[in-house]
């Protein structure tokens, strides 16, 4: 009985430690998202220190950066755009938008460019005019995204190439109330156009 005691107590320990893998919001970052990071990370990147309220969000940048794209992909070994930006979510703000590009699109509520403010989401016109990718917005219009060339990178909203293709920019909504994560055989079929 002592035994069988025992193992439960274990059991729930391992679980509470653990957490729920679909709602982990980065734990332990206060200490290394200090002001000194924050502006160290500002000058790496070209951003604007007194626009950066989340650095988790370039935490979270950092540990995937050398992540490859990869279409319908979730994982650390390949992602796609609307993946990363889950990732993101989840971790950052404790939330997802399950789905692809163009159905986070329809999910945001719709700004305008000079509105853009950390956390914002971007979104492009790249396959045969459809929404078909999306990046997460930081400031001094840089985002984080993934890409088909690069993996995971921060670019700038003044590109050529992403001027020509901008479709437009959202934010998540007050109090939208979100799903719990996708299955992987739900996220393949979901997953839409993604690319860039």
């Amino acid at each position: 009985m002592r035994f069988r005691l025992l193992l439960f107590l274990l059991f729930l320990g391992a679980q509470a430690w653990a957490g729920n893998p679909d709602t982990t919001v980065v734990r332990g970052i206060d200490s290394l998202c200090n002001e000194n990071y924050v502006l160290s990370k500002a000058a790496q990147y070209g951003l604007f220190p007194g626009e950066i309220n989340r650095p988790e969000i370039l935490y979270v940048y950092e540990q995937w950066r050398h992540t490859p794209y990869r279409y319908g992909g979730r994982g650390e070994k390949g992602i796609d755009c609307s993946g990363f930006v889950n990732v993101i979510l989840r971790e950052v703000y404790n939330q997802q938008m399950p789905g692809g590009s163009a159905s986070m699109y329809n999910k945001v509520q719709r700004i305008k460019k000079e509105e853009l403010q950390e956390g914002d989401l971007v979104f492009f016109r790249i396959y045969r005019g459809r929404i078909s990718h999306v990046g997460m917005y930081l400031s001094n219009n840089k985002f984080v995204h993934a890409t088909t060339r690069g993996g995971i990178m921060i670019s700038d909203l003044n590109e050529p190439y992403y001027r020509r293709y901008w479709a437009g920019a959202g934010r998540m909504p007050t109090g939208y109330d979100l799903p719990a994560a996708p299955s992987d055989s739900t996220i393949a079929e979901t997953s839409g156009t993604e690319g860039e």
